[in-house]
């Protein structure tokens, strides 16, 4: 349970270091995604904080479904966009998703090429 506390903590510290890292550079992004980099940076450096990550990460990636919940009950109210719009949405979530496929692959034979 201590691992897990610990692993959110530094989650939490490293999303907010990105929200206050885009308000002082004024950046164009979230800033969770750039608390990631950061992270990602460290850890690239540094594998200390993995265990605790480990623990943390694992226990989100259990629970991610509880996320979507609180946007899938507004999408209920939008019944006549959403039908309107059907067609684009379908289109930029099968795009997304061969993208995050392809850049998944990407990474993971780099990092495979980077153990070898």
């Amino acid at each position: 349970m201590k691992k897990l506390a610990i692993g959110l903590l530094i989650l939490v510290l490293f999303q907010w270091l990105g929200e206050l890292g885009v308000r002082v550079f004024k950046l164009p992004i979230p800033g969770a995604l750039l608390g990631m980099i950061f992270l990602l940076i460290l850890l690239s450096v540094n594998k200390s904080l993995l265990p605790w990550l480990e623990t943390a990460s694992s226990q989100l990636i259990r629970y991610i479904a509880l996320l979507f919940v609180p946007i899938t009950t507004g999408a209920f109210f939008l019944g006549p966009t959403i039908s309107n719009d059907m067609p684009t949405i379908l289109a930029v979530l099968a795009i997304a998703t061969v993208l995050a496929q392809w850049f998944m692959a990407i990474i993971i034979k780099s990092v495979n090429a980077a153990d070898d």
